[in-house]
């Protein structure tokens, strides 16, 4: 066993923040326990020092706040190259950045490398889960779950659903958007800390019989859960 004693100050939460200002728990010097990769203590030090075994590793961070991982709640990870391209709305920045980067991820290779850089900024960042967007394509989905499960991270991600408005590259049908996302969840969805999203991108871009056997996949699968986008602007408005 190896046991890492970290003495910082501590900020954790007994329940959702937004609740109760009394679900924040700050300690101004605490202790933070960790056997073998695992959390296994956290705490005020004077309660929790005689827990510190004799051959722990001690690291002193008392001018260092220890948080818990921040969580992302909506990422694409496709877009990593293309962050900040400039465009004068959502629609002209899809065609134009949007959907000919995503086309690179037919490729599972490049899909990889991008997911295994991404989520290594995501950590850089303090972020530990996140609620991603992968491509249209199988294998992006495959390529970030594999990325994250080798780091033992919590992530939910799901494969695009899109088979109108938008480049015949990138359509798939509600059929196979279909097939595709049932192997994904068998492939993905509780294994290790892998979560599955079923994803359609959004309205303008599902027919009403995608968005059916979306809903029959929810239905069959009922713990998964369903990242979509609403309208952002007025032009998508009135083009919706």
């Amino acid at each position: 066993m190896t046991q890492t004693a970290y003495r910082a100050q501590l900020l954790t939460f007994r329940d959702a923040p937004a609740l109760s200002d009394d679900n924040a728990v700050y300690e101004t010097d605490g202790l933070f326990l960790v056997e073998d990769g695992r959390v296994v203590a956290a705490g005020a030090y004077a309660a929790l020092r005689a827990a510190i075994a004799p051959a722990a590793i001690a690291r002193d961070l008392r001018d260092k706040l220890i948080v818990p991982g921040f969580i992302d709640s909506h990422i694409h990870y496709p877009q990593t190259e293309m962050i900040a391209s400039p465009a004068p709305g959502l629609l002209p920045w899809l065609n134009t950045y949007t959907f000919p980067t995503e086309r690179k991820f037919e490729d599972p290779v490049y899909a990889r490398e991008t997911a295994g850089f991404f989520i290594d900024e995501l950590l850089a960042c303090g972020t530990t889960t996140a609620l991603v967007y992968c491509t249209v394509h199988k294998q992006s989905a495959d390529a970030f779950f594999s990325e994250s499960e080798s780091r033992n991270l919590r992530m939910i991600a799901g494969k695009v659903l899109m088979d109108r408005n938008c480049p015949e590259y990138l359509r798939d049908t509600a059929q196979s958007g279909y097939d595709d996302s049932a192997e994904l969840i068998a492939r993905w969805h509780g294994r290790g800390c892998q979560e599955y999203a079923l994803t359609p991108r959004f309205a303008p871009t599902s027919t009403e019989a995608q968005l059916e056997a979306c809903a029959v996949l929810a239905r069959q699968h009922q713990n998964v859960y369903i990242q979509s986008h609403v309208a952002e602007n007025t032009d998508e408005i009135k083009w919706v």
